[in-house]
């Protein structure tokens, strides 16, 4: 039970809190937006003196040698007749509480196609994984350890990119664009192996194949982003010769703004969006070089968001141009956020009726087969009331 008196002191402390980084984050946004402000003559001349610098420990976007703050508008409204193809995924996680061990994923696909009439396609695939091979891993010979959450998040994560590929191959001749509700830039846990991190994003970058082979550009859109690429890229141009970016140096000065807040200021309308950026991730150096990861910031009207997309769609502007108009369309669509990414989303969502009636079907299926059908003693507690 959660007594709220013990923190409501701390609760009252929180607002003094939040004035104070609210201050902290308007005088850094000043000196932000006078970094941004450099013409792109004027950034490209500091990219001699950034490149002398020592590497430093935050991400860093390459704005190509132009303005930062550079805004596109929107150069017209959505075309009456495209398709918006989307995947999203949940799962019931492996669980050594649970009757047996096993954990499924559920893929949610949706295309909507606006302006012919048609019905909009909505499917879901559950996947039940429950065999040896399926739950345990072994590395370097060593005996068989459970999954991990996250790679079981990777099995998940293929599992959305390959319904995608296939609604990208049935609607290989629509006019359309594919949307991923995550960064398209695949992160992965420290102590991962090289090995299951080369498989995930291998595997991935099928997905982005079989796109590009089709001509339907893809993005992934992060809703309320917390990336600050950019802003790291403005840092630099605070650094004085020989700097080591130490905590007392100038380029300490942006340490806790975010892209989208930058962006919140440099984006003014709705429609809006700015330049396309390279990100220098490293973990993009195990990506095929047409498929390495750029992004630009978009005002939906709603919020700022990020939205990642493949180099060969960043290389051409009829595809980058076809992703910022539709992407706008859909979040219009959806009350600030694409309506194909929410409908997704509903179909693949797992909700708590859902999985207490599959736990339900595992018991009577072990039950029919005279197995005990036995839950831990912790897992009786959590649903059983003694007081």
């Amino acid at each position: 039970m959660l007594e709220l008196s013990q923190v409501i002191s701390d609760i009252q402390k929180m607002g003094a809190e939040a004035k104070r980084r609210g201050d902290r984050t308007k005088s850094q946004m000043q000196t932000a937006l006078a970094r941004a402000a450099l013409s792109g003559e004027e950034w490209a001349a500091t990219r001699a003196q950034r490149e002398r610098l020592p590497k430093p420990s935050w991400s860093v976007a390459d704005c190509r040698d132009k303005s930062p703050s550079e805004v596109f508008e929107l150069v017209g409204a959505a075309p009456e007749e495209y398709s918006a193809l989307a995947t999203d995924g949940s799962q019931i996680p492996l669980d050594r509480h649970a009757v047996a061990p096993c954990f499924l994923l559920n893929v949610g696909e949706i295309a909507l196609h606006y302006g012919t009439g048609e019905r909009p396609h909505l499917a879901s695939r559950a996947t039940l994984h429950y065999r040896d091979e399926d739950l345990y891993q072994t590395e370097g010979g060593g005996d068989p350890v459970p999954l991990s959450d996250k790679i079981i998040a990777n099995r998940r994560l293929l599992a959305e990119s390959a319904a995608l590929s296939e609604l990208i191959t049935q609607h290989k001749d629509r006019f359309a664009v594919a949307l991923v509700d995550d960064p398209l830039i695949v992160w992965t846990p420290q102590g991962e192996s090289e090995k299951e991190q080369k498989r995930v994003i291998e595997k991935f970058c099928e997905m982005l194949t079989t796109a590009q082979e089709h001509g339907i550009p893809i993005a992934g859109y992060v809703s309320r982003p917390g990336a600050r690429d950019v802003v790291g890229a403005l840092r630099l141009t605070l650094c004085d010769p020989g700097c080591e970016h130490r905590p007392a140096d100038p380029c300490t000065a942006l340490t806790h703004l975010t892209d989208a807040q930058l962006f919140a200021k440099l984006l003014p309308r709705p429609g809006d969006r700015s330049l396309v950026f390279g990100s220098m991730s490293r973990v993009l150096d195990l990506y095929p070089a047409e498929h390495r990861i750029a992004f630009f910031y978009l005002n939906s009207g709603a919020e700022i968001a990020r939205v990642e997309i493949p180099w060969w769609v960043a290389e051409d502007s009829e595809l980058t141009e076809r992703v910022h108009i539709l992407c706008y369309d859909q979040a219009r669509k959806g009350s600030g956020y694409p309506i194909a990414l929410s409908e997704a989303h509903e179909r693949a969502v797992v909700r708590g009726p859902d999985r207490d009636a599959f736990f339900r079907l595992i018991e009577n299926a072990f039950v029919r087969e005279s197995l005990p059908a036995l839950q831990t003693r912790k897992a009786l507690a959590k649903r059983t009331r003694v007081l």
